[in-house]
């Protein structure tokens, strides 16, 4: 499985697929969407990552992964401005594993990118969880001085009242955290958004999947919505 898997990076054997992220303000926002990833067997069926992440997990195959999706990325937008001069890239959440954050090589390898002509000017927000975060601090410290310095983006996944996610808060400076709304009740939301606001960082309530999720998620205050209730995940 792992060689086949190997072939498959290769050979662009994998496919993005991509969820909307809406905005809940009143301000325009730029289009806003996370990146998925699915593995195209043989015959022509998808099958969900979590039959395919633990082999790459378990042969260090990760980073690879990771710098696919960034390349697949700059592809598709490079395609998409060859049809539609004027279309406005969206900005695109790319999650990163924590073997990808342990890869001392990585942060150049998308550094070339991120200064390139698709993916510049804020079209990537890299989520990282809280926890790995924490774990590997030094190194997403560093991920987040050279990226943003080239107007990339920062996500803190997994965001919560809790004193680790606070930290992390302070002391990364992310541009926008992500908050499971089938975790928290209503007022620790509302206490969460109130936090974030005093850092100037944005919150995305994801996991909304229901018109009274996305109202609370509003009433809230939150800045941006994301679930199954809003948009299905589709083909990129």
């Amino acid at each position: 499985m792992a060689e086949r898997l190997i072939r498959a990076l290769e050979k662009d054997e994998f496919a993005l697929y991509a969820q909307d992220i809406v905005s809940l303000g009143p301000i325009k926002e730029r289009p806003f969407q996370e990146i998925f990833v699915r593995f195209k067997e043989e015959d022509a069926k998808l099958i969900p990552p979590g039959d395919f992440f633990g082999v790459l997990e378990e042969h260090g195959l990760l980073p690879q992964l990771d710098r696919w999706v960034v390349n697949c990325l700059a592809r598709w937008v490079r395609t998409r401005l060859s049809i539609t001069p004027e279309w406005a890239v969206p900005r695109s959440n790319v999650n990163l594993s924590r073997q990808t954050l342990d890869d001392p090589h990585y942060v150049e390898y998308v550094r070339s990118y991120v200064e390139g002509p698709f993916l510049a000017n804020g079209a990537v927000a890299f989520e990282i969880g809280v926890d790995n975060a924490f774990d590997y601090h030094e190194a997403v410290k560093h991920l987040i001085t050279t990226l943003q310095s080239n107007a990339s983006c920062i996500t803190l996944a997994g965001f919560d009242a809790s004193d680790r996610a606070i930290q992390m808060l302070k002391a990364l400076g992310p541009d926008f955290v992500k908050i499971d709304s089938s975790s928290v009740g209503f007022e620790e939301l509302v206490e969460v958004v109130r936090i974030c606001r005093v850092f100037r960082t944005k919150t995305i309530v994801e996991f909304v999947e229901s018109q009274d999720a996305l109202q609370r998620a509003e009433k809230a205050r939150a800045d941006f919505a994301q679930g199954f209730g809003i948009a299905a995940v589709q083909p990129l």
